[in-house]
């Protein structure tokens, strides 16, 4: 009898050690796999002529004409901006001749409602949306009527330069944004 009880003890030991074995438990696993993608700052400056078209050079100009140039800033990036732009220009005499207007020689109808001058550049009032422009900066090119023979022939260069930085924690006004790019 002891010998049957150790037997069956022995069964029950070997099959408890077998159903262990052969046990299964629920069980899941998963992976989660995020991106954050940063957004963008992209801009492009719009000029047009009189004719609505993008502007071109015009020639045979003459003291007192007035050239339609209509300059705008146009967010072609993902991100609310601010803007700004400098504009410059020279003119380039014939070889020899000499100016007496030295930096009147050109005037502009810059728009001082939307647009605020500081330190070399206007700043545009209010963040570019994506997709949106600019009121114009300036819409007409004027030369001064005053000019004399020595502009017979000459070049006005005028460089428009835009540059924009993000508004998204950057400042409540245009005038306080950081991070613009350099010239």
């Amino acid at each position: 009898m002891k010998r049957k009880l150790l037997i069956i003890a022995a069964i029950m030991c070997c099959a408890a050690l077998i159903t262990t074995g052969t046990i299964a438990y629920f069980t899941a696993q998963d992976t989660a796999q995020n991106r954050i993608t940063s957004g963008n700052v992209a801009i492009a400056i719009h000029e047009v002529g009189d004719d609505g078209e993008p502007f071109t050079d015009v020639v045979d100009v003459v003291p007192g004409d007035n050239v339609t140039k209509v300059v705008t800033v146009e967010n072609t990036g993902a991100n609310p901006v601010w803007v700004r732009v400098a504009v410059e220009y020279v003119v380039n005499l014939v070889e020899g001749a000499v100016s007496e207007f030295d930096g009147e020689e050109l005037s502009f109808d810059f728009n001082t409602t939307d647009w605020t001058y500081s330190e070399g550049y206007y700043y545009y009032n209010s963040i570019l949306e994506p997709g949106a422009t600019t009121t114009a900066l300036f819409n007409t090119v004027s030369f001064n009527i005053e000019l004399g023979n020595e502009y017979m022939n000459s070049v006005a260069v005028i460089d428009v330069n835009a540059y924009a930085t993000q508004s998204a924690n950057n400042g409540a006004t245009v005038l306080e944004a950081q991070g613009w790019p350099e010239p």
